[in-house]
């Protein structure tokens, strides 16, 4: 009888302890899922807005002006400038371990430090102000991957 009551006694505070982690952690991946979804629906929304050098919006952007902006809307302050952008958050190395939402940079043939910023989409894409396209683009990743530097997770 004894045995039997500390053997419940034991499953009821393992229970107690681990379960609000678990769910905490279930919660906290669905509120990621849902707000990249709502980041790259926003971002999505400004396909094709010109791109303009130092351009903040509503109608031109920059690269770092337009992440700036879609994290905005979600009372996500970031840094105005790419080089900037590129230390907030979770660093992400690995091209293969980003997730819909995240940051991710680029520097250029001309450039060693971080110069262009956009944002992970999902399925080997980005959306990002472009300058070579004078506007808002979705490009495959797979393309700027000689340029590729990290990526950051804000959510």
């Amino acid at each position: 009888m004894f045995f039997k009551k500390k053997t419940i006694m034991l499953i009821l505070l393992f229970l107690f302890l681990f379960t609000p982690i678990q769910a905490r952690s279930i919660k906290h991946k669905k509120h990621h899922h849902y707000l990249s979804n709502y980041i790259t629906a926003i971002a999505k929304s400004m396909l094709g807005k010109r791109y303009k050098w130092g351009g903040n919006g509503p109608y031109s952007y920059d690269c770092s002006g337009f992440t700036k902006k879609v994290f905005q809307k979600f009372g996500i302050k970031i840094p105005r400038n790419s080089w900037n952008q590129a230390k907030v958050g979770k660093k992400i190395v690995k091209r293969s371990r980003l997730k819909k939402g995240d940051l991710v940079f680029f520097t250029s043939k001309h450039h060693t430090r971080v110069n262009h910023v956009g944002i992970y989409i999902g399925h080997g894409k980005f959306i990002h102000a472009s300058r070579f396209h004078h506007k808002i683009v979705i490009s495959p990743l797979r393309e700027y991957k000689k340029y590729f530097k990290w990526g950051r997770r804000l959510t």
